[in-house]
C-alpha cells in the first residue's frame, strides 16, 4: 500500500555527471555500499516542495525541512 494519496508522476532528469557523482557518493550507505533506495527521490522532492514555498510572497515561516545525509541514508 502506498504511503501517499497523491499521484506519482515519473520524470526523467538530467543533470552533470560530476552533481550527480557527488550526491551518489554522499547518500552512499556505508554497510552495503548502495545508494539507499528513495533516497534521491526523496531529496529532489524535498527541496522542490523548499524552493516552491519560497517563492511564494510572502514565504510561510515555517518552510519544508531538507533532510540532512544522515536522515536520507536511513530511509
Amino acid at each position: 500500500m502506498r504511503r501517499n494519496d497523491d499521484l506519482i508522476r515519473p520524470w526523467k532528469l538530467s543533470m552533470p555527471a560530476t552533481l550527480a557523482g557527488r550526491i551518489e557518493f554522499a547518500l552512499l550507505d556505508p554497510i552495503t555500499g548502495k545508494t539507499k533506495y528513495g533516497s534521491r527521490n526523496t531529496l529532489i522532492v524535498k527541496l522542490l516542495e523548499r524552493w516552491l514555498a519560497e517563492q511564494q510572497d510572502p514565504p510561510p515561516e515555517d518552510l519544508p525541512t531538507v533532510p540532512t545525509i544522515e536522515e536520507l541514508r536511513a530511509i
